[in-house]
């Protein structure tokens, strides 16, 4: 454990990364069985949070909830949610001797990556294991939905009778699990029927660009039918050949009403509580990871005031709806990683057709996912003519440029900034002169090679030291100055007038450098600083 800690403040002096997953790999290594060591000491035992799309808001939101009601909660916060990650959190907070501090009263929120998510039950024995969503997401790593789903069924089998499953009712895949319990099953879902998308006509999202991930019955195969669809295939659903149908919810939202952009009302019924919960973030899906919290809640015994104030107060969490202020603007950060993520974030941006400042950053790292194919099941075209200004910007910033280009946006309306500049474009700006000409000549050449849909706004063209020719002398060093995030984000902040915000959606390894970046500026702590 000490091996550990040491490794993790190494890394944070070297300025190499939080530590959050290095202390928790080196005690691993030197002690495989430490996640069960340390876990069986915490008073209160471990929820574990898995899922595609959610997990870091309902475990933020259960671990407000359970400070509330007077326990000490231990979460790995920082997103790190492989099993190095729980045992870096748990052995942060282990004594030389190799016992928990202050283990009395204690109870642990993890939220567990998909495919680790046996693995993780296996050490920690929860008292509840708690599945959100199952999407499309990551089909490099994971395959396709049924793969995880045949994981997690194979797991829930062997679950003890003493972990309570919470399920997403209006998820076929993840309700299905119910009935392979051993132990007690919690249930939450929506009623509200005016959220169908069948509904709400114009709203785009009702047809093409629904991501449909889980359409077939998973005891016959025979395709849902849907009473009410409220997102990709989330709703009441019942299959017409053998009879499956969505399980009644023993937590419901029976009322959705959104007071402003990040304030949504919700009443909510319980077996034992009928009341309004105002929930401080935007959209529909968050609705759900708070269903989810509560029902959680309810399962550990939690009395209704403690649920009320800990979803009421809760703060956004690293990127997830998250608030930072900078040069008179607000900016946003709203990770999407996956198309029904996407999809659900530009619903809530422009369901009611306001003009919004954008960021886009589409990333293909390891973590993102190397196929980035997925955008074109995102209904981008729900934004067309509602963007005040658009940066587009990442590893695949010309493949997100295309694809809004498909979806009705002019070129000369994007700003296109890639993360470095092309081969053939260093060696062309390499063979010219410094003075003003030869630049000139480059970019006249550069937008000739690019492909119609990025052939406008590119980075060359919003550097005004470069268009003036009057280089300072980092511009003089940099021969081809616009590129990267943190230029993006400089562009973004100056498209957007002051008083204004900023929305900036980038998936996940963009999410972190951009953290970086605002770390770097000062504008926002690190993320792993704070304290549970």
């Amino acid at each position: 454990m000490i091996s550990g800690r040491a490794a993790g403040a190494l890394s944070r002096r070297l300025r190499l990364g939080g530590g959050t997953s290095i202390v928790g790999l080196v005690a691993q290594r030197l002690y495989p069985d430490i996640i069960r060591h340390l876990a069986a000491q915490l008073e209160h035992g471990s929820v574990l949070v898995t899922g595609t799309n959610g997990k870091t808001t309902t475990s933020g939101f259960l671990a407000a909830i359970l400070r509330d009601a007077g326990l000490r909660v231990w979460r790995n916060r920082e997103g790190a949610n492989l099993l190095r990650g729980v045992a870096g959190a748990l052995v942060v907070r282990a004594l030389p001797s190799g016992n928990l501090r202050r283990a009395g009263q204690a109870i642990s929120v993890f939220e567990i990556d998909e495919a680790v998510m046996p693995q993780a039950v296996r050490l920690l024995e929860p008292r509840a294991a708690v599945f959100i969503n199952l999407f499309r997401d990551q089909l490099d790593r994971y395959g396709e939905v049924e793969s995880v789903a045949a994981l997690w069924r194979q797991m829930v089998k062997g679950l003890p009778e003493t972990t309570t499953l919470v399920l997403n009712a209006d998820d076929p895949t993840t309700a299905s699990l119910g009935e392979l319990a051993r132990g007690p099953v919690l249930y939450f879902g929506l009623e509200d029927l005016t959220l169908d998308l069948s509904g709400q006509d114009g709203q785009g999202t009702a047809g093409t660009y629904q991501a449909v991930d889980s359409r077939s019955c998973v005891r016959c195969g025979s395709d849902y039918r849907y009473s009410a669809r409220f997102y990709s295939h989330m709703g009441h659903y019942q299959c017409p050949h053998c009879g499956l149908e969505r399980p009644a919810p023993t937590v419901r939202a029976l009322q959705v009403r959104q007071d402003t952009f990040d304030r949504l009302r919700v009443t909510v019924e319980t077996p034992t509580q009928l009341g309004e919960i105002v929930i401080p973030l935007p959209g529909l899906y968050n609705v759900y990871n708070a269903l989810a919290a509560i029902a959680v809640a309810q399962a550990l015994g939690i009395s209704w005031e403690p649920i009320v104030s800990g979803i009421e107060q809760f703060k956004p969490a690293f990127g997830r709806g998250e608030r930072v202020q900078v040069a008179g603007r607000t900016l946003r950060l709203l990770l999407a990683k996956n198309p029904t993520g996407l999809n659900e974030v530009l619903r809530t941006l422009f369901s009611e057709g306001t003009p919004r400042h954008m960021l886009f950053v589409l990333n293909d790292n390891i973590a993102d996912g190397r196929d980035v194919s997925w955008i074109w099941d995102v209904d981008f075209e729900r934004a067309q003519g509602l963007t005040a200004s658009l940066t587009v910007a990442g590893t695949r910033a010309f493949d997100l440029a295309l694809r809004l280009k498909y979806a009705g946006f002019a070129p000369e309306e994007m700003t296109i900034i890639p993360s470095t500049p092309l081969r053939a474009l260093e060696e062309l700006i390499g063979s010219q002169p410094r003075g003003r000409k030869g630049r000139g000549r480059g970019r006249a050449r550069h937008q000739q090679q690019q492909p119609d849909a990025v052939a406008a706004k590119t980075s060359t063209k919003v550097s005004p030291a470069a268009e003036e020719g009057a280089a300072s002398p980092q511009e003089r060093a940099t021969p081809f100055p616009g590129y990267g995030l943190a230029t993006a984000l400089e562009r973004a902040i100056e498209q957007t007038p002051v008083g204004e915000t900023l929305f900036i959606v980038p998936t996940y390894t963009g999410l972190l450098e951009l953290h970086r970046e605002l770390e770097r500026r000062g504008l926002t702590p690190h993320y792993w600083e704070g304290r549970d």
